[in-house]
């Protein structure tokens, strides 16, 4: 992946909010993981002209990949991490 152009919006408790632009990214798959990394800039908001680097690590489901076109997959677990820096 070389340029993704994911938005995320993230909502703090005080009612503010960043708005980030993701604009490239790396995915590796390892025994059973996929780890995908992201960076980008907060584009509006709290935050806003700092780095972001999103992580996350996603266990890869157990199911043969055509298991979506019948019943659909169960779900999948995982985990994530968000670092805004200046």
């Amino acid at each position: 992946m070389t340029s993704p152009r994911i938005t995320e919006t993230v909502r703090y408790a005080d009612g503010k909010h960043s708005l980030i632009v993701y604009d490239s990214g790396t995915t590796v798959r390892t025994a059973g993981v996929l780890d995908v990394h992201l960076s980008g800039r907060v584009t509006e908001g709290r935050g806003k002209g700092q780095s972001a680097q999103r992580d996350v690590l996603l266990a890869l489901p157990r199911e043969l990949p055509t298991e979506c076109l019948s019943s659909g997959l169960p779900g999948n677990s995982g985990q994530a991490q968000l670092e805004v820096r200046p």
